[in-house]
């Protein structure tokens, strides 16, 4: 059994300024036949400021943040209904989820959506999910759903993500379909196909979401989203569209995707040069090593460690910006026994580097 991630942008959803039933009937079918095959399958899926555009007289209507805002929060609901009378055919029901970066920045939350999950899954049910535009800003916005997609297959653990466009894949240069893209081989020419007149994310969008989600052991795949066969020949080991790949580095783990790609880190630690050689050798970062602390965090935050003014990685502390202070610069033995609670700052285990 696999759990199946697919990612349904408005480029397909929508069809002269409202949503295509049409589309969503055939996707739901397919959706069905890998459920029925033993897969669970949860569908990231645009279209409310479409369908909220749909519902009202497109005339007057301003494009501002604001009116999109509004306009999804009269669609959301629609958009919905149109997907669970699909599913409706079929016997299924679907849960509409929400989300914001806030969402997944703060570890709790994010390990309170996957036990939510888990009992959708247990109940049979195919969850909908969506950016919450009603309430998101700039500062917790996704900008698109590729990035959302790529969040939430690692929070659920999916197996795949198939990010469904109207092309048959990532295009190289030559005109032709990359049957594998090496996400970290940063030489690969592609053609530039530019963004859609309906959605947020280009090409390039998808590209960093794949990244993301294969680096943290998800198999992601770009395909056309009008061959929805193709998504079924994936799934039965056959090739379609371009499937994302490591060539050399390993995967992360759950906590090493939150650590670098999901968290919002609190603060910053400000290292020197003894601590930024035992972190290259995949020490930790013992209290010694640190010379700055900045920020307002606490024991469990996510930090960002600095070496020379450059940003070298990310870790989750063992301690608050207030015992940090008290304690950067001493060796473990001499930090007072009230404060002390680990020998290391961050744990091997919980510091991510960047590549240099």
């Amino acid at each position: 059994m696999a759990k199946v991630v697919l990612k349904v942008g408005s480029n397909l959803l929508v069809k002269e300024d409202s949503i295509n039933k049409t589309y969503i009937m055939n996707l739901v079918s397919v959706v069905n036949e890998i459920i029925e095959a033993g897969n669970q399958v949860a569908i990231v899926s645009s279209g409310a400021a479409a369908s909220g555009r749909a519902l009202l007289s497109p005339q007057g209507i301003s494009r501002s943040i604001l009116s999109k805002q509004a306009l999804c929060a009269i669609g959301q609901p629609k958009l919905i209904e149109i997907y669970q009378q699909a599913f409706d055919f079929f016997n299924r029901h679907v849960a509409q989820i929400l989300l914001t970066k806030d969402d997944f920045n703060n570890r709790q939350r994010f390990l309170n959506l996957r036990n939510t999950l888990i009992g959708l899954s247990e109940l049979g049910i195919v969850p909908i999910v969506n950016e919450n535009d009603t309430v998101s800003v700039d500062e917790i916005r996704f900008g698109d759903n590729d990035m959302l997609s790529a969040m939430f297959s690692i929070c659920w653990g999916a197996d795949y993500l198939f990010l469904m466009t109207s092309v048959d894949g990532v295009i190289g240069e030559d005109g032709k379909v990359l049957e594998r893209f090496p996400v970290d081989n940063h030489n690969v020419k592609i053609a530039d196909l530019g963004k859609t007149s309906f959605g947020t994310g280009g090409i390039s969008s998808k590209i960093m979401a794949a990244k993301i989600a294969v680096e943290s052991g998800v198999n992601a795949f770009i395909v056309n989203g009008r061959n929805l066969e193709c998504v079924k020949s994936v799934l039965k080991g056959e090739k379609c569209g371009t499937q994302f790949v490591l060539s050399k580095q390993r995967k992360l783990s759950k906590r090493e995707s939150w650590v670098k790609y999901i968290s919002k880190p609190k603060g910053v630690l400000r290292i020197n040069e003894g601590a930024h050689s035992a972190l290259l050798e995949r020490k930790s970062l013992l209290p010694v090593g640190i010379v700055n602390v900045e920020g307002n965090f606490e024991k469990g935050d996510v930090v960002i460690i600095e070496y020379q003014g450059k940003i070298i990685g990310r870790g989750i502390t063992n301690y608050s910006s207030e015992e940090l202070e008290q304690i950067k610069g001493l060796k473990s033995s001499e930090i007072p026994e009230d404060i002390y609670t680990y020998d290391e700052a961050i744990h091997a285990d919980n510091l991510i580097l960047e590549k240099s």
